[in-house]
């Protein structure tokens, strides 16, 4: 075996096929560990990057070409500042825009998931290590839960969040009676504002042409939703709105993506952003205009979406990010996710690994004890 890093674009575009053949755990094909996706987000956020993205093929051979790729972590490393101190970090290709992040391997090989961490950490150049948003079913934080540190560094591993996903099995009606009682009020109530207000009309894209054309809606309604104070809408940015439409086109080109829009009286009024892949949907983004709020457009169309998927083929709904309150009316399932931190033994490393376990571990301890979060 042995281990390449990918620095160029034009290098990683080569690996497409076989990337796509790879899980992050035991029947996981999650779509923001694609290559589509992964190939988007160097597009939209990636300039200047240095990338490192590590590939583990099957034979010690000096030449790529046609050799099977067993593994892949798909890294950087950036120049910034970290708790306030300018430093080189090791990431991960990902933001706040990815459900999850984590290495990928061939079915059968999760075992040689270590050649890539010992790779990755082998790299020369960074003082901390900052791999985020690890799922607890994947190869990889199997490996960091029993990672202690290696010599001349020191590690940290902790929860971050807990993402709600809902199984699909059974017939809607069932379900949504399994659902709370006030759940069920509710929605009712806001059915009824809802067809007062004038023509109601959801649409349900997943080609790619039709997807892209429909983007300047999505933008138009997160300019007027809450996130866009805080520049978190999709459109807040010229990188975000590239990156959503490049992932449109490249998932629209197969079917995977899936875009629902709701208007009122032709007026856009809320949407979600999904990708599909192998039975399960992955939400993305979900936004609506404020000046709809009373009317509980984003509560609706949620239902729309949910009684939908008990329709079709899809088995698994990821709704992706922290448990909140409105996705867990749905479901009571979480998948666990954490970060891993390696200190290195450069002096911005200790400073950081210092700073990190005697001051922010016990601060993050000691806020959790007080709201409850374990």
């Amino acid at each position: 075996m042995r281990i390449e890093r990918i620095s160029d674009v034009q290098s990683f575009a080569g690996l497409r096929e076989q990337w796509n053949d790879l899980r992050s755990g035991p029947g996981s094909s999650s779509p923001a560990l694609t290559h589509e996706w992964f190939s988007a987000w160097l597009e939209a956020f990636g300039k200047g990057t240095d990338l490192a993205i590590l590939v583990l093929f099957e034979d010690d051979a000096a030449s790529t070409g046609g050799n099977k790729l067993l593994g892949a972590a798909p890294m950087q490393i950036v120049r910034s500042t970290y708790r306030g101190i300018r430093c080189s970090q090791l990431r991960f290709l990902y933001n706040r825009h990815g459900p999850r992040c984590a290495f990928l391997m061939r079915d059968g090989h999760g075992g040689q998931t270590g050649l890539l961490m010992d790779a990755a950490l082998g790299l020369t150049g960074w003082d901390v290590a900052i791999l985020e948003n690890i799922p607890h079913d994947s190869y990889l934080y199997a490996l960091c839960a029993g990672l202690s540190g290696t010599p001349g560094r020191s590690t940290l591993l902790r929860k971050t969040m807990s993402s709600p996903f809902l199984r699909v099995n059974g017939s809607w009606d069932s379900f949504f009676d399994s659902r709370p009682r006030n759940l069920k009020r509710s929605l009712r109530s806001k059915e009824k504002k809802l067809a007062k207000a004038g023509e109601i009309k959801i649409e349900h894209l997943t080609e790619a042409a039709a997807s892209v054309a429909v983007m300047p809606a999505l933008i138009a309604i997160g300019e007027k939703s809450w996130k866009a104070k805080g520049g978190r809408a999709i459109g807040s940015q010229p990188e975000s709105r590239r990156f959503y439409s490049l992932l449109a086109e490249a998932f629209g080109s197969r079917g995977e993506v899936s875009v629902w829009l709701m208007r009122i009286n032709g007026e856009p009024a809320a949407f979600e952003f999904h990708l599909a892949r192998d039975k399960q949907v992955q939400a993305l983004r979900a936004e609506f205009d404020e000046k709809y709020r009373d009317l509980g457009v984003g509560s609706i169309l949620d239902m729309e979406i949910v009684k939908w998927l008990f329709d079709s083929v899809y088995n698994e709904y990821d709704m992706g990010g922290e448990s909140d309150f409105y996705k867990l009316r749905w479901t009571e399932e979480t998948r666990s996710h954490s970060e891993l931190l390696v200190f290195n033994r450069s002096l911005a490393g200790r400073l950081l690994g210092a700073i990190e376990k005697r001051l922010v571990e016990p601060a993050k301890r000691l806020t959790n004890g007080r709201t409850g979060r374990s």
